[in-house]
């Protein structure tokens, strides 16, 4: 986790922040605090050797996430320790109702990780947090509560995975193995969270998008005239709507496929290296979108029907 750079970019929105969404960052920033602790006390909770160039390729090719191909080894122990640490910071939080915070509080950690298929966390993270949510209802969780245990054993696993998957990604692209650009996460497989258009972090310059997994903190090369989900080129189905006011956050929408993602806009200018950009910053600070997209969603829906 690049904490200077959170923090950076978080002292740069202070001023135009309301109330809530200050909130909101100051409790992301307590469970980023705590992912960052879990990598330098664990630098060994993951054992995983980045696949040769060939190998890499041959994933590309097919579109094929490396981890599949190649599974990461948890440390059974550290998993048990990093998930029960970000689940004691989420409790701490007071929006989150008493129950819900009561019963994070009573899970047996070790018992819930024993029981679970920690192999499939190492090929498809996404599949193993939707099967934990499935373990905590069994131990009586509400859904509310099993929702807020499997986001902490989430948050635990991005921790762990984040220096692999950005290792994985930098062979990838040294290599010249990174295309065709994928529309799901080339290391892990998940969606991407959030989209940037800018001069830096991308090798196409501003002329393309980088796009960024919040599970495992890949971030990869994308088309600009692209949907992020289906991966149609159609210009025509393909639209940009944003908050009054605010041009540089947005959300790309897509006819074709019904999908969306939240997408930063910086100026193609030297000076924009001057800002301080955080994808962990910028995926809470675009939450307000996620509404805007339901909204066009169901106003989609209406015309169609």
């Amino acid at each position: 986790m690049n904490l200077k750079l959170a923090d950076a970019a978080i002292a740069a929105y202070e001023p135009k922040l309301s109330e809530s969404e200050a909130a909101r960052l100051r409790f992301f920033r307590t469970l980023w605090g705590v992912q960052d602790e879990l990598q330098h006390e664990y630098p060994n909770a993951v054992a995983y050797e980045v696949p040769q160039a060939a190998d890499l390729k041959a994933c590309s090719e097919v579109e094929q996430p490396t981890m599949r191909a190649y599974p990461v080894s948890f440390d059974s122990e550290a998993l048990v320790d990093g998930v029960a640490r970000m689940a004691a910071a989420m409790a701490l939080f007071d929006e989150f109702d008493q129950s819900s915070r009561d019963a994070l509080a009573g899970v047996r950690w070790d018992r819930m990780v024993a029981a679970s298929d920690v192999k499939l966390a190492g090929t498809d993270p996404a599949a193993y947090v939707d099967a934990f949510v499935g373990l905590l209802l069994d131990d009586g969780l509400s859904e509310d509560a099993a929702r807020m245990g499997a986001a902490a054993v989430s948050l635990s696993l991005r921790a762990f995975l984040e220096p692999m998957a950005q290792a994985v990604q930098q062979a990838r692209s040294d290599n010249g193995v990174d295309k065709p650009y994928p529309v799901h996460c080339p290391v892990c497989g998940c969606e991407a969270s959030v989209a940037h258009v800018g001069t830096v972090g991308t090798k196409t310059k501003g002329r393309g998008r980088a796009l960024w997994c919040a599970q495992c903190g890949c971030v990869w090369d994308f088309e600009r005239v692209r949907c992020a989900r289906c991966g149609t080129q159609n210009q025509g189905h393909l639209h940009f709507y944003n908050v009054e006011g605010d041009d540089d956050h947005r959300i790309a929408t897509c006819d074709e496929c019904g999908g969306y993602v939240r997408t930063v806009y910086e100026e193609d200018t030297p000076q924009a290296a001057l800002y301080p950009f955080s994808f962990e910053v910028e995926d809470v600070i675009m939450a307000k979108l996620d509404l805007i997209a339901y909204r066009q969603l169901v106003a989609q829906e209406q015309q169609e029907g």
